[in-house]
């Protein structure tokens, strides 16, 4: 090729490329400027605006209450999430079987369904006539405005998140090394507690972790099945109830105030959690 040509290959390479960087950073700058405006502007006017007012929401007794109410709520809707979602992760990594994209499917399901509807559900399966409700009934559990329906409730629309970050990371741990320990003669059992086990916890942590999340910030659900509930003597609010009352009967700056206090204890052990899970080392997908 003469060297004009060649030059003029290059040069028309080089503004190839250029145009393509050009494009790939514009749209980077759009998803950052909409990412911030709608993600981080938010929540940094709701922390700098709420944040003088915290000492005097942790101050309220029916908040602090409401606070206790919802991390007991939510820490029993994650452990639901490991016992049930655990085996359900693994078998949806590990197999292929009938009607397997069926099942796929309903375990996102509770992400796809109103929330209002969640908590009309739970009231019509186990608290109600119809179903599970007499026989419970019978047995005297009650859903309706306790620590049962309120979890019941979290735990349908929680539980997905962790099946979904753990069902990923077994996937990311290779066959071949159960395959070698079954010709070693441990069993299924002995194999998921030596060899995947060890590899996934972290993943499993962090599944735990949003579900939990997931289950503090829920509010359709429990306006139906558990509006206010039954903690010790006392009638207490879930806290995302607490916050709405405190919206809808005082205003706006009250509903802030105790917006703040919640965000800042998440963000509090949420940090604290994720610090704790790193703090064995290694990777957080292979263990």
């Amino acid at each position: 090729m003469h060297p004009y040509s060649q030059a003029r290959a290059k040069g028309l390479k080089s503004m190839h490329l250029l145009k393509r960087n050009i494009f790939i950073f514009l749209i980077l700058l759009v998803s950052i400027f909409i990412f911030s405006i709608l993600i981080i502007y938010p929540l940094a006017l709701l922390i700098v605006l709420g944040l003088p007012m915290i000492p005097r929401a942790l101050s309220v007794i029916s908040f602090i209450q409401a606070i206790e109410v919802t991390v007991v709520m939510s820490t029993l809707s994650a452990l639901v999430a490991i016992i049930m979602g655990t085996p359900i992760a693994y078998v949806m990594a590990r197999y292929e079987f009938h009607l397997k994209s069926v099942v796929d499917a309903l375990i996102d399901v509770p992400i796809m369904i109103p929330h209002i509807i969640v908590g009309i559900m739970i009231v019509l399966a186990f608290a109600s006539r119809y179903g599970l409700g007499p026989f419970l009934k019978a047995h005297g559990i009650n859903f309706i405005n306790t620590l049962w329906g309120a979890t019941a409730a979290v735990a349908f629309l929680s539980s997905t998140y962790y099946i979904r970050v753990v069902e990923a990371s077994i996937r990311m741990v290779s066959p071949d090394m159960e395959a070698v320990a079954r010709t070693l003669g441990a069993g299924r059992l002995r194999v998921f507690t030596s060899i995947i086990l060890p590899r996934i916890w972290r993943p499993m942590a962090t599944g735990a972790i949003l579900s939990w999340a997931r289950s503090v910030s829920e509010a359709g659900a429990l306006f139906i099945v558990a509006y206010y509930v039954l903690f010790g003597r006392n009638l207490v609010y879930p806290a995302s109830v607490y916050i709405y009352e405190s919206y809808v009967g005082i205003g706006l700056v009250n509903a802030v105030e105790f917006s703040a206090a919640l965000v800042v204890i998440m963000l509090i052990i949420f940090v604290a959690y994720r610090i704790l899970v790193s703090l064995g080392g290694g990777n957080a997908w292979h263990g």
